[in-house]
């Protein structure tokens, strides 16, 4: 393999910190090069996707198997690898491609999670040649020196510093749940079932655990009356009255009920009456199950920049009596990125979202009838 092991360390440590999931099914500590053409290529959220018929080797170089066979490989969302260079018709069918990837820990199963993709002219696309690695964080985890003149321009004072584009940062998580779940919670969460995960149907991330996977961008904005917060992740858009009685949040009503306030050069939003959801009070990402929630749950978010403008830092209270003995609270900070930083669309596609938790046996992935 020609990628250098320190890269391929690096997108190991860093991997997980991009999907609503762990990446459990998939056999972490074998890395395989496909080296093949592609069959199918599609650009979408949460996952891209490649068909590809390949010859599978081992990282010294052995080859896998009996010769050419069909491999499906997950990939990452739109902005991650749009942010590498990678644009719909950057892969065409026909076209020579290498990729270095994770094999499902089933052999039989030829399915796989690319790590790096190399093109037939020579060209890599790794998540360290990302356009979009502003968060410190993210740069250490992978590897990368920071960059010097990198930083956006702060804003001036007051509420103002808030506003604009913001990075989510890389975040470690602990083994087990990670919250103070009662009786029904732990249930919940020892019974866990990917295939029940509204991570198959598109239902996006909710509040607080949004903002744990890591690089996605995040925006605010504040006029007199409202506070508009934009999650690139799942594109959430969530608008908040700063005055008056508590309205719906989002336009499908599913990050509740909320209304906000300034204080000093704080933002606070309350929000309740959430729906019921099987992931609403976490995912697996970072509690190592989904964790429902009921119309009990409540968040209190909290939104407060540095001095100097730099870093936002973002504190919740979770509490849902149905599933916690008690509250959880805990802080984010989030790196400011220049203005003009993109939002890619994040335009949910079910095959695409219901990828993660495929198993042997089910449907191959669509491949475009005209190929």
């Amino acid at each position: 393999m020609t990628l250098r092991i320190a890269v391929l360390t690096a997108l190991l440590v860093i991997r997980a910190a991009y999907a609503h999931h762990s990446a459990a099914v998939f056999d972490s500590e074998k890395v395989i090069e496909l080296r093949g053409v592609v069959v199918d290529f599609k650009l979408r959220s949460p996952h891209s996707s490649f068909v590809i018929d390949a010859r599978a080797f081992s990282k010294k170089g052995v080859e896998i198997g009996s010769g050419v066979a069909r491999w499906e490989v997950e990939s990452e969302s739109v902005p991650v690898l749009r942010s590498q260079g990678i644009e719909p018709g950057t892969f065409e069918p026909g076209d020579a491609i290498t990729i270095t990837a994770w094999p499902h820990r089933d052999p039989s199963f030829k399915f796989a999670h690319s790590l790096a993709i190399r093109d037939a002219f020579g060209g890599e696309y790794v998540m360290t040649n990302s356009n979009r690695l502003y968060s410190p964080s993210i740069r250490a985890a992978a590897g990368v020196a920071p960059k010097r003149g990198a930083d956006a321009p702060a804003r001036a004072s007051g509420i103002a510093r808030l506003q604009g584009r913001w990075q989510q940062p890389f975040t470690r998580f602990g083994a087990g749940p990670g919250l103070p779940l009662n009786g029904a919670g732990m249930r919940a969460w020892r019974h866990y079932d990917r295939k029940q995960s509204p991570a198959n149907v598109c239902e996006p991330i909710n509040v607080p655990d949004i903002f744990f996977s890591a690089f996605f961008l995040f925006e605010i904005q504040i006029d007199e009356r409202t506070a508009m917060l934009h999650n690139e992740y799942f594109d959430v858009v969530r608008t908040i009255p700063l005055a008056g009685a508590p309205s719906a949040a989002d336009a499908r009503a599913l990050f509740g009920r909320a209304v906000g306030r300034i204080e000093a050069d704080t933002l606070v939003v309350e929000s309740r009456d959430f729906p019921p959801s099987r992931w609403g009070l976490g995912v697996e990402e970072a509690h190592g199950a989904d964790i429902p929630s009921s119309e009990r749950k409540t968040v209190t978010e909290r939104f407060t920049a540095t001095p100097d403008g730099r870093t936002l830092v973002y504190e919740y209270t979770l509490e849902d009596a149905a599933y916690m003995t008690g509250s959880q609270s805990g802080r984010i900070e989030l790196t400011r990125v220049p203005d003009d930083a993109p939002f890619y669309a994040f335009d949910c596609d079910t095959e695409s979202a219901a990828m993660w938790s495929r198993r042997r046996g089910d449907a191959p992935l669509r491949v475009d009838p005209a190929l």
